[in-house]
């Protein structure tokens, strides 16, 4: 005959010793795991909220140079560009201007520098911006598009219009612009319209005034009545499909 005899009370002791250690254990653990998916969820939330607040600033940064560029505040916008020495600026199909006091100089030439004078009009309006920025928040891409009015009264008024895309860079903190890039769709005078659309017009006004670009055209196209779409710098956000259609 088999007997078995009752755990002693050290034995019994000894059991719930280990089943309570294994599950103070246990809860640590998953205390510890719970803490762990809350810090990786809050830190995606900050990092979520800073590339919000740094797109709203890339927006004030580029609708501000619209709005410096209508009055003609050549010293304001030159101040925008970035301090790198690969900062450049591109306005039509003529050429590239490299580096910031160049950049400075360019529209220095092409709009006058100091200021509007009386009868004259440089209305730069800054639309439909579309701003994507980098992972790492050091960087970003931005499309808009420029409707303009320029005019001096009882002379000459004449329209434009064109989409920028852009790119940005943060330096100290500061969003600044690294690389601006308008493709000119037409200038025409305000008396008919896109209907008399010249291409000249753009060739001169891409020329800043005598100003001689430091690079050629990074591209070639036909502006307005010819069919040209810059490439966009983000995929459909509902597709996902990259490029533009020409």
């Amino acid at each position: 005959m088999v007997t078995t005899r009752a755990p002693g009370v050290a034995g019994v002791a000894a059991l719930c010793a280990v089943l309570v250690g294994s599950s103070i254990g246990a809860q640590q653990r998953s205390a510890a795991e719970r803490l762990g998916a809350l810090e990786a969820e809050l830190a995606t939330l900050e990092h979520d909220a800073q590339i919000l607040e740094d797109t709203k600033a890339i927006k004030r940064l580029q609708n501000s140079y619209g709005y410096y560029v209508d009055k003609k505040l050549s010293r304001e916008i030159g101040a925008l560009f970035a301090d790198a020495p690969i900062t450049t600026a591109e306005l039509g199909g003529l050429g590239v201007y490299v580096g910031k006091a160049r950049i400075a100089e360019f529209y220095d030439k092409i709009i006058g520098g100091a200021g509007l004078k009386e009868g004259q009009l440089f209305n730069h309006m800054i639309l439909q911006g579309v701003v994507h920025v980098a992972p790492n928040g050091l960087t970003a891409k931005g499309r808009y598009r420029a409707l303009i009015q320029i005019g001096e009264h009882g002379k000459s008024a004449t329209w434009a219009e064109g989409p920028y895309e852009n790119e940005y860079v943060k330096e100290n903190g500061v969003w600044k612009i690294r690389s601006l890039h308008w493709f000119a769709n037409f200038i025409a005078p305000y008396e008919g319209g896109w209907l008399n659309a010249d291409a000249k017009a753009i060739d001169s006004y891409a020329m800043g005034r005598g100003v001689t670009p430091d690079r050629p055209s990074t591209i070639s196209y036909e502006p307005y009545p010819g069919v040209f779409t810059p490439p966009f710098h983000y995929s459909n956000p509902v597709t996902g499909q990259t490029g533009a259609r020409q």
